[in-house]
Formats: C-alpha cells, structure tokens, sequence
C-alpha cells in the first residue's frame, strides 16, 4: 500500500460527544433488548439487534471516517456522507424497534420518573403525533433535501464548523421523521393505508432526482468553496460536482425504489397472521447489571479518550491563508481567520506535485512564527498531528495584539520552498472570524 492510501485510511477523527453518545445509544439498546428478548424473542430477533447497531456504526462512520475528514475538499465525499446520513443510518436505526428497548435499557428510575410523566405530558404527546404524520414527514425531508443543498445554505455549512454539525443534525432527523412511516417500527401504528407507502417513496425520489440532475447538469460550479480550496490529484471541482450529483442520484434511488418494491410486492403476497401482543416481565438477571455497567463506563472512556489523547488538528474550522507554486511544489497554508485568538494557534500545510498535485507526505515540513520584533520560534510540523494525515501539521503559541510573521519550510531531498504569510492576533476572536474568506485568501496565489 502506498504511503498515500496509507495516510488517507488513517485520517479518522473520533468526535469525542458524538462516539460517546453512539457508544451510550447502543449500550442502552442491547440492555433492554436483553430483557425483552427473553419475554418476546419472536419480536426482538438478533436481525433487529443487528440492524439497530449496523445503523449506529455507518453514523460513526459517516462522521469520523476520512469520508468526514476529506469533505472540505470534495463535494462528491460531502455527498457520501450526506447519503449515508439520510438513507442508511435511518431506516436501520428504525428497523430495531428502538423505542421500547431504549426505554427498557435506562434506569427503571428514569424512565419512570422523569420520561414515564414527561412523554405523558398531554402537550408532548400531541407534538409526537402531529410529527408522525406522513405528509409533515415527508415535507420535512423534501425541505432538508433541498434547502441545504441551495448554494447559499450549503456554502453556510462549509464555512462554519457549528452550522455543519447542525446541517447532519437537520439531515438526522428529518430523515428519521421520513422513514418513519415507511418502516412503522413497533409499536407504533400506521397513519395512512400501506398502499401509499410506494407512493410516498416515488415522490420522494423524484425530489432527490431533481437536486441530484441539477447538480449534475449545471453549467457552473454551484459551490464556489470547492473552487477556492486545493484541488487533489487533478480532479477539478466541476467534475466533483457531477461525480457529487451522480452518487446522490444513484445512492437515494436505490434507497427510495428498493423499499418501494419490497413494500409492494409484500401487499400482493398473501398476509401472515399478526402476532400477539406478549407481557414483558421486569426482571431481567445478570446480564442487564453487566451491560448496565458497560453502559457507564465506555462512554466515560470514550471522553477521556477525546480529551486525553494526543491533539490533532482539523481544517474545519481554518482557512486557506495562502496557496504559492514555489520549486517543484504546491503548498497550501491553514490557520485561523484573522483576528487569531492569542494563544495556541494551530497551523496546517499541505504539500503537492506542482505538475499532479498529487499530495506528498514525506516531506520534511518546519513552521516558523516571528513577532514584529523579536526570535524566531522554529516549530517542527508532523503528519500524525493532523487529523488529515495528507496534511502536515504544528501548534505555536501567539501573544495577543501582535502580528505574526508565519513562515513554511517544505524540504524533499535537494528540493525546497519556502512561504510566508502574515497573522493578526488579538486578546478575543472575532464574531465574524467562523467564517472565513476562502475567495480574499486565494489573493496571493502565484501563477504557476
């Protein structure tokens, strides 16, 4: 395997929140999935069990895979993960039956104290069942499909760290909402005849087929982001973008017709006699205290990974400060917006073939930052720094109110260039500072 390959399989970014709380959803799920098992094992098979976990792994896949780290370069990966998002992670979440065994896997004292009264609340429960209505669901997923994907939506959440999570937040629930009918996980009940369900499906196809052709057959480059950033290995951002639409157009497809037929051809087939509705005892034995205690403790290990290990940066939350042609090298330079928050400052490079732009990851790649007055502070930047493993990477400490002189070293053998750039600190960040601006960054790009 080439060093490239290898750097990009390990360019995984654990979110410390999101894999303790996967961690949490599937402990407490196998908990009461235990113990209604051994009152109704017909109903909680070990398909459900699977499918419900096989959900919450392609979630952690989506956000800490190199599919979530490589997004601010290609939109086609973005796209992947948005697919993976709304038409996987869903309907095999749902497919589970989660709701009685998540409620069976907490605490009897909470679930009966604090969620037992909170989901009676006769306004809670209202709420719940305007939301399962299919027509509002299927609103809400159109809407979610379209307006983040509208230029000025989707430029919002590639320049802005927060309203990227709280866009995969959006695409979670509102397809949830969507495939809610659809799947009709027990024991809730139908709102509308099965009959409608392909109906339901094929409409909603026919919405992601139009985002989709309007990605793939537009003239122009809908996201200027992608224009602005390092293009790697000569895929340029109009043929991401087509590449972008076609998986969408294929992946939603499939999601939508599949069930369609399936759900179809069920009707045509004969019914199977509904089964009985089974009492599910209290007790549970051992095995609930055992996964219990699981349940506490690897989430905790999942934090004290997230704080305690090594820091790594990610560019999510840079912008591309300057992109020169120097030697035999491309090199593109990641820090903060300015004003830059005094303190540590994190600073990213990436080093290309200035003919392929195909990455390099062996160069040897020193960062040095400089006051307007006073030494230089030579920091040495490593690849396993990054989050990115394309990208080398170093944190140097920044005074406030000073400018900062920023200067990259890049060597290969006999080859090296050289790049400065300037920074502006100050004592507290900006409010305009999360999001920066890629298109004045370009500003010193040298031709090649």
């Amino acid at each position: 395997m080439s060093p490239i390959v290898q750097a990009v399989f390990a360019s995984w970014s654990f979110p410390t929140m999101a894999t303790a709380l996967g961690l949490l959803t599937a402990l407490l799920y196998v908990r009461g999935w235990l113990a209604l098992r051994a009152a109704v094992p017909t109903r909680f098979t070990v398909g459900r069990l699977s499918s419900f976990l096989a959900g919450l792994a392609i979630l952690e896949i989506a956000l800490a895979s190199p599919i979530d780290t490589f997004d601010p370069f290609f939109l086609a990966d973005h796209m992947l993960q948005h697919m993976l998002l709304m038409m996987l992670v869903p309907p095999l979440v749902l497919l589970g039956d989660p709701e009685i065994p998540l409620l069976r896997g907490l605490p009897r004292s909470v679930s009966q104290r604090v969620l037992g009264p909170l989901l009676g609340w006769k306004p809670i429960r209202r709420m719940g069942h305007g939301l399962a209505h299919p027509a509002l669901c299927w609103l809400v997923m159109a809407l979610a499909m379209i307006g983040w994907h509208l230029p000025a939506a989707y430029e919002l959440a590639l320049h802005s760290a927060g309203w990227h999570e709280f866009e995969h937040v959006c695409f979670l629930v509102a397809s949830t909402l969507f495939w809610w009918p659809v799947i009709q996980p027990w024991p809730s009940r139908a709102r509308w005849p099965r009959w409608t369900m392909p109906i339901y499906l094929l409409l909603a196809d026919f919405v992601n087929s139009i985002v989709s052709a309007f990605l793939v057959f537009s003239d122009r480059l809908l996201y200027p982001f992608y224009r602005t950033v390092p293009r790697l290995w000569g895929i340029s951002a109009q043929n991401d973008q087509v590449a972008a639409g076609a998986l969408m157009w294929i992946i939603g497809s499939l999601a939508f017709l599949i069930p369609a037929v399936l759900i179809t051809v069920r009707l045509l087939s004969p019914s199977p006699p509904e089964a009985r509705s089974v009492s599910v005892p209290s007790e549970v034995g051992a095995k609930r205290s055992l996964v219990g205690a699981l349940a506490l403790v690897l989430p905790v290990l999942a934090l004290a990974y997230g704080w305690l290990a090594p820091d790594a940066t990610d560019i999510d939350e840079a912008t591309l400060r300057l992109v020169q042609t120097s030697g035999p090298f491309r090199v593109s330079i990641f820090a903060p917006a300015d004003p830059v928050e005094s303190g540590p400052c994190s600073v990213s490079v990436l080093v290309q073939d200035a003919q392929t732009e195909a990455p390099i990851v062996d160069a040897d790649v020193n960062i040095a930052v400089q006051p307007s007055a006073g030494e230089t502070n030579l920091i040495h930047a490593t690849y396993r720094q990054s989050v990115n493993r394309l990208l080398a990477s170093a944190t140097a400490e920044l005074a406030p109110s000073v400018a900062w002189k920023l200067e990259v070293l890049v060597r290969r053998g006999s080859q090296e260039a050289e790049l400065s750039a300037m920074l502006h600190t100050s004592s507290s960040r900006s409010k305009h500072s999360s999001l920066p601006s890629l298109p004045a960054a370009m500003a010193g790009d040298s031709a090649r």
